[in-house]
């Protein structure tokens, strides 16, 4: 959720209903990331900020397997019924431990500054480290498992590899703070300008 300019900053999931197979979740840790970056990569990512949107794709690859077109653009619909902006520096610095971490995930729409080709590139760059095997872990679920993380060090994807089998999952989520990076600047609201910009994308339409 880090289209959001607060968003949380841990979560708790419950296991109630876990399928025979399939479901998993995967766990990066994005400080070990950060510090699995050369020096030089290290310097340009904190100085970096990014635009995170729930307009982005991400709506639309995380729909459900058996939507078909129409059931998919309902889904998009939906979610971004409300649309929610923030720009986020790339490395935040952790308000308790002081450790740098990696914001990027699948809500990452552009690098601010950046063109969109450019912005694609060094993003996948800086991505593949958090993706990397050694700053993963994968959880199998069974049923009443709890797992908590840190959503200011941390990415996850849940494994949507069950096909029609039952799974169900409870979460809670605890407010977090607003991110600060390397050189003390806060994380920015730009709800309202991306609502300004999508309502006059429409009546230019």
């Amino acid at each position: 959720m880090t289209f959001e300019v607060a968003y949380p900053q841990v979560s708790i999931l419950r296991a109630v209903v876990i399928p025979a197979y399939g479901g998993d979740t995967v766990w990066a840790n994005t400080v070990a990331a950060y510090q699995s970056l050369p020096d030089d990569l290290k310097v340009l990512a904190d100085r970096l900020r990014a635009i995170h949107g729930n307009d982005y794709d991400y709506a639309a690859a995380r729909s459900p397997a058996d939507l078909d077109e129409e059931g998919t653009k309902r889904y998009r619909d939906v979610f971004t019924r409300r649309l929610l902006e923030a720009e986020h520096p790339v490395v935040r610095v952790h308000p308790e431990t002081g450790e740098r971490s990696l914001v990027l995930g699948h809500f990452v729409k552009r690098l601010a500054g950046h063109s969109t080709h450019d912005s694609g590139h060094l993003l996948s760059v800086l991505q593949s480290h958090v993706h990397r095997l050694e700053n993963t872990v994968r959880w199998r679920w069974t049923q009443g498992d709890v797992a908590i993380w840190d959503n200011r060090a941390t990415q996850h994807y849940a494994i949507n590899d069950y096909g029609d089998q039952h799974r169900v999952v409870r979460r809670v989520a605890i407010a977090g703070d607003v991110p600060y990076g390397v050189d003390g600047t806060k994380s920015v609201d730009l709800t309202a300008s991306a609502v300004r910009a999508a309502e006059l994308a429409r009546s230019v339409a």
